[in-house]
């Protein structure tokens, strides 16, 4: 399997898993402000230990899509591209941290 296309794929997955913790975490916190659907424990277990989850995976599905939309814009040479927007990721994510 190429880089291409396991690019495309974790992209897909990271998008769908995006998508299922955002639900998540819109219901818990809706359960958490409300006092409905759920204990106020689990709720607030739930909407706060998702937020790690939840910058990883749009940090993976919007570089990956970032490094798409660059090569079809041809910008830039492949290699500097994917350092670059690996840095940013260990940054964001190093930052994230250092906040939480």
């Amino acid at each position: 399997m190429n880089w291409g296309r396991l690019a495309v794929r974790l992209n897909r997955i990271s998008a769908w898993m995006l998508l299922i913790l955002m639900m998540i975490f819109l219901v818990s916190g809706y359960a958490w402000y409300n006092r409905i659907l759920m204990p106020l424990q689990m709720a607030r277990n739930m909407h706060t230990k998702l937020d790690l989850a939840l910058v990883f995976f749009f940090l993976v599905h919007v570089l990956i899509s970032s490094k798409f939309a660059l090569a079809r814009w041809r910008v830039g040479h492949s290699g500097i591209v994917n350092v670059l927007l690996l840095l940013i990721a260990v940054a964001s994510f190093w930052l994230v941290l250092l906040i939480r």
